[in-house]
């Protein structure tokens, strides 16, 4: 899921891949800063989908678990 999250947002031209196994330091670095910026600005709503998104999943597979629509 991730790697087609970056293959949207990073060009084609890019081979991001090579670039993160030649570069692991400032890669880590890069994405930290990116999350703490994203997390800065838009905590609030990226908490709120998460647990919407982890509540959908899990009501999901009770049900797949018990075979019928219980939640």
């Amino acid at each position: 899921m991730a790697d087609e999250l970056v293959d949207e947002l990073v060009p084609r031209e890019v081979d991001w891949q090579r670039l993160v196994r030649s570069y692991p330091l400032m890669s880590l670095a890069l994405a930290a800063l990116g999350g703490f910026v994203l997390g800065r600005s838009r905590g609030r709503e990226m908490v709120s989908a998460l647990s919407t998104f982890a509540a959908d999943t899990l009501t999901d597979n009770v049900n797949e678990y018990l075979g019928k629509d219980v939640l």
